[in-house]
């Protein structure tokens, strides 16, 4: 029964990530590429101007300009990210600055500072979008979930409306075709609401969002419990470097090293949680998902250790110290772990990135995949 499983969940890998069929490219500096490939793209750098086409795309970089095509998804991480080309299952996107100028098919969601839909732009699908401004300029064919410090809606949304917003307005260009529910400090005017075609549900928000839901209670772990967690993890992890296939830790990381693992490791992160759902969607592998589900934790307790032995080694390479023994990289990591996640809602982002670095090298050890 466990060999079967093991098959089962090959084969879901397989069909999830074949990573024979994708095209791999690392640079640190300005890459203009313009191929045609029938697989999928994978880029981490500084630059990319994408004016090619690609099956999914997964790009990875300081500055993001793509004006090709993607048969699938496109997943854009950056901090100024231009989206001109054409995308036929939505676009995934967070950085700092992100414009869409292009034609996006599919449901879509977009995390950024500031978030600029393109007259020129237009998303036929669901879209979700959390930002600190967000203005829609282009057309929306969809419902709209959204939350900003500020929100203008300039053009026409065919769909229903649902933000939290410090101000909502809906100029003259604007227009929804839909209902619009709206929390926000004020409410819209009459000349605003006209242009809204069906019902509108107002209220009013006095106080911050997250402050009005959340209180300190809600977050508030007793000192010796959190102490007690801590200490178990660090002899958890102490007992998992006590295998002999950890001895490859013992090496000073560079920065870029770092970088590179974590952006690896978003990979599967991705992967993982589409994995449970298609087992559970197939009901024949429900069973893959009671294991995926299980191996959750465990899986992320080792890689978390993974992330934070190689976080300890950076540091101790940073401070120019003669070390080279994992225990004591682990040590040192874990230190700046705990301090850093005494940062209020800043726990789960550290987690997430740590977690990201371990699954990146593994990912890297297992298919020493060559990157240009």
């Amino acid at each position: 029964m466990k060999k079967k499983l093991l098959l089962i969940l090959g084969i879901m890998l397989l069909f999830a990530v074949n990573l024979s069929a994708i095209e791999l490219n690392y640079d640190d500096k300005n890459v203009v590429e313009t191929a045609l490939y029938d697989e999928d793209y994978i880029f981490f750098g500084e630059t990319l101007d994408f004016q090619g086409e690609a099956r999914d795309l997964y790009l990875f970089g300081n500055t993001i300009n793509f004006s090709g095509k993607s048969k699938m998804a496109l997943f854009a991480f950056g901090q100024h990210i231009k989206m001109v080309g054409s995308s036929e299952n939505g676009i995934k996107s967070i950085g700092q600055n992100v414009k869409v100028e292009g034609n996006i098919k599919g449901t879509s969601f977009i995390v950024a500072e500031e978030v600029m839909i393109d007259p020129k732009g237009q998303i036929d699908g669901d879209t979700f979008i959390g930002a600190r401004i967000i203005d829609i300029k282009g057309k929306i064919k969809g419902d709209l979930f959204a939350g900003a410090a500020e929100i203008s809606i300039q053009n026409e949304i065919l769909g229903d409306v649902n933000v939290y917003a410090g101000e909502l307005t809906i100029p003259e260009n604007g227009k929804i075709v839909g209902n619009l529910i709206y929390h926000s400090d004020k409410e819209i005017t009459a000349k605003e609401a006209s242009r809204v075609s069906g019902e509108i549900t107002f209220e009013k928000e006095d106080d911050d969002f997250f402050g009005h839901n959340f209180s300190e209670e809600d977050f508030c772990i007793p000192l010796w419990v959190s102490m007690l967690l801590k200490l178990a993890f660090i002899i958890f992890g102490l007992l998992v470097l006590l295998f002999p296939a950890t001895a490859f830790l013992e090496k000073h990381y560079t920065h870029k090293e770092l970088l590179a693992n974590s952006l690896w490791g978003l990979i599967p992160i991705f992967i993982y949680p589409t994995a449970i759902l298609i087992s559970i969607v197939l009901l024949i592998t429900f069973p893959v998902a009671i294991s995926l589900i299980f191996g959750f934790i465990p899986l992320v307790m080792v890689t978390k250790v993974i992330g934070i032995t190689i976080i300890g080694s950076f540091l101790v390479n940073s401070l120019n110290l003669n070390i080279s023994n994992r225990f004591l990289f682990f040590l040192a990591g874990a230190v700046l772990y705990s301090l850093l996640s005494l940062i209020p809602y800043f726990g789960f982002i550290l987690m997430m990135f740590v977690t990201s670095v371990g699954c990146g090298l593994i990912l890297l050890s297992l298919f020493k995949k060559s990157i240009v």
